[in-house]
């Protein structure tokens, strides 16, 4: 899955989206499915495993550098926290490089990439975790679950540059709700798991459950 951020500091400021890949699997997906048109900047914390953060810059943003400090922040943050190691420091050095800069072949593992120009590389430091920034950021995320891939694909066949802004403002009230209903599905396996563990009086897993119940 895919997980999308709307970076708006202030009411007034202009909203940036960000795009977070769940783990190393949908980070690979969204290297390989991106295109220059995205006009996508990435972020990852250096020295360390963490997500593949990307801020969508606007039309008239040629760099990060064109892009407001406390949007930046925001991509700081959102990167920080989606690295274990570095999420526990109190100071964090993150890689900025723009996607197009990325490389990636057949012989890298999953999520490994590596970059055509360290001339296009700089680096942030990022602080302590902000939690006021976070809640901010997590209040306004949309999880794209299903069809990932194929959603990627028919992105970057269509080269539209707002594909994924479109996309999101079109289906977030179906996105959202189909996530809450995963949640709740989620959270009453979970019940029923602790019931059934209860009544046999011993932890023991669902397919253990089975089989026995079975007999």
């Amino acid at each position: 899955m895919v997980y999308f951020y709307t970076s708006q500091p202030f009411p007034d400021s202009i909203p940036h989206q960000i795009i977070v890949g769940k783990d190393k699997f949908e980070n690979d997906l969204l290297i390989k499915y991106g295109y220059r048109e995205l006009n996508y900047t990435w972020f990852h914390a250096d020295n360390y495993s963490s997500g593949h953060v990307y801020l969508k810059l606007l039309e008239k943003e040629n760099s990060v550098s064109d892009v407001s400090s406390e949007i930046v922040n925001d991509c700081l943050q959102l990167c920080k926290s989606e690295s274990i190691q570095g999420n526990k420091l109190p100071q964090c050095s993150i890689l900025i490089t723009p996607w197009h800069n990325l490389r990636k072949n057949r012989f890298m593992k999953p999520g490994e990439v590596s970059f055509k120009s360290q001339r296009a590389c700089t680096k942030r430091d990022c602080f302590a975790r902000d939690t006021k920034i976070m809640n901010r950021l997590n209040k306004t995320r949309v999880e794209l679950y299903e069809d990932v891939e194929n959603i990627l694909h028919d992105a970057k066949k269509s080269k539209n540059p707002n594909y994924f802004t479109e996309l999101i403002a079109n289906q977030r009230d179906e996105l959202l709700e189909s996530e809450r209903l995963r949640k709740a599905e989620k959270k009453q396996n979970k019940k029923q798991q602790k019931k059934r563990e209860e009544e046999w009086g011993e932890d023991i897993d669902s397919d253990e459950i089975s089989k026995l119940a079975a007999i």
